[in-house]
């Protein structure tokens, strides 16, 4: 099924989006959208599980990302 949505998106939005759609190696704003929600819906999922995400650094010191707002699930 699909839903048409029409969104208001502010300057850095859109800068994302493009950005996005560069790494991801979109076809269209839409299936860049598509493709965030995806993975953030998994993100969310994992931590939901009381998974954490973490980030190596460079000097493979490790560092804990937290997502602001994300609820315990």
């Amino acid at each position: 099924m699909l839903k048409k949505v029409t969104m208001n998106l502010t300057e850095r939005d859109i800068e994302i989006t493009e950005e996005l759609s560069k790494k991801l190696n979109s076809r269209s704003k839409a299936s860049t959208v598509s493709s965030a929600l995806a993975i953030t819906n998994e993100l969310t999922r994992l931590l939901g599980d009381g998974s954490a995400l973490l980030r190596r650094n460079r000097d493979g010191s490790m560092e804990r990302i937290v997502i602001t707002g994300l609820k315990d699930a």
